[in-house]
């Protein structure tokens, strides 16, 4: 992921000339975030150029704002909405009495250890389930 301090200087450029004056700093740090993952593809820098991925990244926090702003809300990070490669390995070896083991082997809490295999089991309770002609 690249880091805005790391950012060649050239790279930036198109970036604050996009840039509204007087913005939110929030809304200044989600532009700047969306605009160095846009231009670490470099399909895209090729073809559409650094101003219209900075139009882009301007454009996509102005829409979120207007949909969003004004009210408060929880941006949660996503991490959880997914189980991840290590999770997955995690869940594979838990064994029901090994979970301490697992924490230390992973650098984890047991607490987080817990979590993920809740999100697992969760997972898989949806999976097996199914969609029930009840739940329209």
């Amino acid at each position: 992921m690249p880091d805005l301090f790391a950012a060649d200087p050239e790279q930036l450029a198109p970036l604050a000339a996009e840039m509204p004056e007087g913005l939110n700093a929030t809304l200044r740090e989600m532009i700047q975030e969306i605009y160095l993952h846009l231009v670490e593809d470099e399909e895209a820098v090729a073809k559409l150029g650094l101003a219209r991925l900075a139009e882009i990244a301007v454009g996509q926090v102005d829409r979120v704002a207007m949909t969003v702003g004004g009210s408060m809300f929880y941006l949660p990070r996503g991490i959880g909405a997914k189980l991840s490669a290590r999770d997955r390995e995690i869940c594979a070896k838990h064994r029901g009495n090994n979970g301490h083991q697992l924490a230390r082997e992973y650098g984890l809490s047991e607490m987080r250890i817990s979590q993920i295999l809740k999100k697992w089991r969760q997972e898989e309770f949806a999976r097996k389930q199914g969609k029930l002609p009840l739940d329209d």
